[in-house]
């Protein structure tokens, strides 16, 4: 064990960006009544309520329903004519002989095969069109074969097995393959959207709001799964009742496919947020709205994040499209700060002039490794995972890649994927109709456990005490901390306004409330307050040493006190995703990070389970 600072093995990287303080140990411990609340958090960190047992803690707001990986049907009363994982495509009338059933169909009109060769799904003719196909030198725009709308990738035997049930011809050869053809993708059928209206409005029947149904034109999802209330704040629920986020927002992604977007309209219409478009592969060109959506959601100040689809193939293409993607963003004048949402990699199955995705995990970890790796590096420090359910079940089906993944679509009555983050996001449907936008695709964005957007950190040295504010509200902000002495009854400033999130405290011996106000540092509108009782006085328990290294696999933490009777809890933040990610209970915690920028927050507790001592420093992995 040892005294002082926090002593990282040299394999730890240096601090990538965090305020760091400069702390040193004392004998003159804090208490505090209350602290950062994790009671949402369970023992591994972060994770899912997972029995009956809980239903108490369901009904007191701290837990909710298991989401996991649920073997159900994804559309369960979607139309018997609609194309599987994708209820709003309709069926093809017949399916070509030509297209093998291990091919995969990419688009209501097109299959690729094993060895990278598009089909047309009917006639079995092969597709040239270099806009769906790309070139030997140049990828296609991956929405240029669904006319830029999304289509979740299926197998060609699950589809034949759709068509044959509803009557069709599942092995048609009338008009089997002969020569090639350049037959292109008839785009998106808003007649099949419209023949399934009548199903849509039975099945948002059956849905069971909780609470109060935000009013909006981000509506229900087509096939159960419903907006409500959970501990008062807007909530998102799987069909049946799960809970997949509360704190939630409703979301747009887009591209130059919804054209010029008024997006003071959509704003007016509840749209919270925005995922933009900025590019595909690397060397390519950008989306052509990408800069006008950027510009415009900054000035209405509307919360956004981007997205980028990947055509990488190998690890170092993974390197090539994380280099370019961040040139885009810096010519675009995109910075770290102005990115409410995470910058997402979109990990679909691709089509590329006869070149085919990765099939193995393994080559996926080393293309997402590298990718985030390049973004990172260069400041872009929130970065996560965007694929469909059965991309994230097969291909990308590792804990290093699930572990990253905070986006994912399913068009039915659950995302039937167990995220392990507690920020999520769902792209429950690809037909919304919102003004302003017109068709797009709507998601449900939110936390699976209650995040305070304020938490408050201290440090007791010798000299003051540092006291410091995690703020999960995105936007330039600024700060103002006081104190109340309970024993004096005097207000005292410890800071005014400022854009520091630390402050230096003196203070002598007492009982106080810290009392703590956010406002955005442009418009001056508070973001919000928190207050704690905070006892500061000697002969208390103490903490005397911390510790941090590697071992195994993980990182080892630890630390000691003067209190053989101490209890010891160590809370992880990670500073780029704005948010606590593990809690562990006990001397000794082993704890495996990813690539980021953290703080380690360790407590002391007194037997009878008063805080007496924290510590907080920050590092780089």
């Amino acid at each position: 064990m040892k005294n002082g600072l926090v002593e990282v093995a040299a394999k730890l990287a240096a601090v990538l960006a965090a305020p760091a303080l400069g702390l040193a140990l004392t004998a003159v411990p804090a208490q505090a009544a209350t602290d950062t609340n994790l009671s949402g958090f369970d023992q591994a960190g972060i994770g899912s309520v997972s029995s009956g047992a809980d239903g108490d803690r369901q009904r007191n707001g701290f837990g909710a329903k298991t989401i996991g990986n649920q073997k159900v049907s994804p559309a369960a009363d979607a139309p018997k004519d609609a194309m599987p994982d994708n209820p709003s495509q309709k069926l093809p009338d017949k399916v070509s002989a030509a297209v093998p059933d291990d091919a995969t169909v990419v688009s209501k009109d097109l299959a690729v095969t094993k060895d990278g060769q598009v089909k047309n799904i009917e006639t079995g003719k092969p597709v040239t069109d270099p806009k769906v196909v790309g070139t030997k030198d140049k990828q296609p725009d991956p929405l240029a074969k669904t006319d830029g709308k999304r289509f979740i990738p299926v197998s060609a035997d699950e589809v034949k097995q759709a068509v044959q049930k509803n009557g069709g011809d599942a092995n048609a050869t009338d008009n089997a393959e002969s020569g090639s053809s350049s037959d292109t993708p008839s785009g998106n059928n808003s007649a099949s959207t419209n023949a399934n209206a009548a199903s849509k409005v039975q099945a948002q029947a059956t849905n069971k709001p909780v609470g109060t149904v935000r009013n909006v034109s981000l509506g229900n999802g087509d096939w159960g799964a419903y907006w409500g209330s959970y501990n008062n704040t807007p909530a998102f629920f799987e069909a049946g009742g799960n809970l997949f986020a509360q704190q939630a927002k409703g979301v747009v992604d887009v591209s130059e496919y919804q054209g010029n977007i008024d997006w003071q309209t959509a704003k007016n219409n509840g749209v919270e947020g925005a995922i933009i478009r900025v590019g595909f592969g690397w060397g390519n060109r950008f989306d052509y709205q990408a800069q006008r959506n950027i510009n415009e959601c900054k000035r209405l100040g509307i919360p956004f994040g981007i997205y980028f689809y990947s055509y990488a193939a190998t690890p170092s293409e993974g390197a090539y499209e994380g280099s370019d993607l961040v040139g885009k963003l810096r010519s675009v004048g995109v910075n770290p700060s102005d990115l409410s949402y995470p910058i997402f990699y979109d990990l679909e199955y691709w089509t590329d002039s006869g070149r085919v995705p990765p099939s193995d995990s393994g080559t996926y970890d080393g293309i997402v490794n590298n990718f985030f790796m390049q973004v990172q590096l260069n400041g872009y420090g929130n970065v996560a995972v965007y694929s469909y359910t059965y991309y994230l079940n097969t291909a990308l089906n590792s804990y290093n890649i699930r572990s990253r993944t905070r986006w994912v679509a399913s068009y039915g009555a659950r995302t039937n994927f167990g995220y392990s983050t507690n920020e999520r996001g769902w792209q429950y449907a690809d037909d919304g109709n919102v003004p302003g936008i017109g068709n797009v695709d709507i998601n449900a964005f939110g936390n699976y456990n209650f995040v305070s957007d304020i938490n408050l950190l201290w440090q007791v040295r010798q000299e003051d005490i540092a006291v410091g504010a995690a703020v999960n509200v995105p936007g330039n902000l600024e700060y103002k901390w006081q104190s109340y002495n309970l024993n004096t009854h005097i207000w005292t400033n410890i800071a005014d306004w400022n854009g520091a999130n630390w402050a230096g405290w003196e203070a002598e011996p007492g009982d106080f409330w810290l009392h703590l106000e956010v406002r955005n540092a442009s418009s001056h509108n508070l973001i919000g307050t928190k207050t704690i009782s905070f006892r500061y006085s000697a002969g208390y328990a103490a903490i005397t040493g911390t510790y941090a290294g590697y071992q195994g696999n993980g990182i080892l933490l630890g630390m000691s006190s003067n209190d053989p009777s101490a209890r010891y809890v160590v809370k992880i933040y990670d500073y780029n995703a704005r948010q606590w990610v593990s809690q562990f209970w006990g001397q000794w915690a082993t704890w495996q990070p990813h690539r980021g920028v953290y703080w380690t927050h360790y407590e002391l507790y007194t037997s009878d389970g008063r805080l007496a001592d924290t510590r907080t420093y920050a590092f780089g992995v």
